[in-house]
């Protein structure tokens, strides 16, 4: 596990560049102005100037306490957390073999021991088709603080059928799918979530079982991961509820065993915003196209989207999300792949995810010069870190909100600097928004 984990954060690195769309995508965000036929003075709108570092960091998963017996009881992916009808928080330690903290709040948490979903004994299943595999646990969401439904982050890999994975790095076989599980005892456990037959939210990846590439074995040769990654958590806007996830798709047409072409090339890649009108349903999950547009996942008409700065698309791994209560907008954060460890995290905003208008992508102040892992000294953010944004006074049980006091929340990943990389720990920082 810890080798396929630390090579996805080079699978996930962005190939190509993301398929440029038109300015409409990118408007002001927060920051738009708007117009009224009223005499009346409407009040001043608040948004979002700056979001900025005003603490220090705070060790929250300290795999030398808080590990349990199970190995992978490490973080993998954006941490996520929900509270139970009682009050009760919860806090993801995201993996396949997935456990939770427990507290009164984010700031007091302890860890539970016991594990709450086993990827390998729940999951686990070889044949692609199942789409049970192994399954990333991505971010619980409850109408009612018992029953929770989450999206997930599953892997499969093309090597499973041939029986050779040890022959070359699972990941150049990685097809990724986004499923849906349930639990009904407020998180203390999670099965697939089937309705109709169908547990499956997305998945667009190359479709192995059969083909000539599994075959001619390419998986031995190159990359070639697709699919949908690391959703984001779900949040609502209106009468639906929606999440961003990162898509890569390959042209397998172009691969040429004959001729040395093991790999097949990118031509998409980069966030799918998603959407349903009922998140106890696994079926109705529909992908943002352009405008105010969505058309079921399963019609393939995918428009992807990247960060941008001054009209160039950032290299940005997969986002975390939350509304802005103050602004009244989304706030949607991010940090750069493959590009060292000492990046700052960003952030860009939208008014409506129904019909996005992202603004360009900023720093978040001093995220830079946070020193992310003291056992290598490590300053700044990559995509293995997983940043993600919480707010401990957020209402509710899906911790959707943020009121201008969020907390940045981020995994180490010593693999980087030579280290234990099952020895990761969690940390978060007080972050502040200042409003104009």
């Amino acid at each position: 596990m810890q080798e396929i984990r630390t090579a996805t954060a080079d699978a996930i690195q962005r190939i190509t560049t993301v398929v440029t769309l038109g300015s409409s995508l990118f408007l002001q965000g927060c920051g738009g102005s708007s117009t009224t036929t009223s005499t009346v003075t409407p009040p001043a709108q608040k948004t979002i100037a700056q979001i900025q570092v005003t603490g220090q960091p705070v060790l929250v998963f300290d795999h030398t306490k808080d590990k349990q017996p199970q190995p992978l009881n490490i973080p993998d992916a954006q941490i996520t957390a929900w509270r139970e009808a009682d009050g009760t928080v919860n806090l993801m330690v995201p993996n396949y073999e997935v456990y939770r903290m427990r507290g009164p709040d984010l700031l007091h948490l302890t860890i539970d021991p016991n594990e709450i979903y086993s990827g390998s004994q729940s999951g686990g299943e070889v044949p692609e088709d199942l789409y049970n595999y192994h399954h990333w646990l991505m971010g619980p969401y409850s109408l009612d603080g018992k029953t929770f439904y989450t999206l997930t982050h599953s892997e499969w890999y093309a090597c499973l059928l041939n029986d050779d994975c040890d022959q070359a790095p699972y990941v150049n076989g990685w097809e990724n799918t986004i499923n849906s599980l349930i639990s009904t005892d407020g998180g203390a456990s999670w099965s697939l979530n089937t309705v109709n037959g169908n547990h499956t939210v997305a998945h667009p990846g190359f479709h192995w079982t059969g083909s000539t590439a599994l075959t001619d074995k390419i998986y031995l040769y190159a990359l070639n991961h697709s699919g949908m990654f690391q959703p984001t958590r779900v949040i609502k806007e209106g009468s639906y509820y929606y999440a961003i996830a990162f898509y890569t798709h390959r042209d397998f047409s172009q691969v040429d065993p004959a001729s040395g072409m093991y790999q097949a090339p990118v031509d998409e890649n980069g966030f799918a915003l998603l959407r349903t009108d009922d998140i106890t349903n696994p079926n109705n999950w529909q992908v943002w196209n352009a405008g105010g547009t969505y058309q079921p996942i399963s019609n393939g008409a995918i428009t992807v989207f990247l960060p941008q700065q001054n009209g160039r698309a950032l290299n940005a791994p997969p986002p975390q999300i939350i509304f802005d209560t103050v602004a009244e907008c989304y706030i949607l954060i991010h940090t750069i792949a493959g590009d060292g460890s000492s990046n700052p995290v960003y952030f860009m905003t939208t008014k409506s995810l129904a019909n996005p208008a992202w603004t360009d992508s900023t720093p978040i102040l001093g995220t830079v010069q946070l020193i992310t892992d003291p056992g290598g000294a490590v300053h700044g953010f990559n995509d293995a870190n997983y940043p993600s944004i919480l707010d401990n006074n957020s209402t509710g049980f899906n911790f959707e909100f943020t009121s201008g006091s969020p907390l940045l929340f981020w995994s180490t990943f010593p693999a980087q600097y030579g280290g234990d990389n099952l020895a990761r720990d969690i940390y978060m920082v007080q972050l502040s928004v200042t409003y104009r």
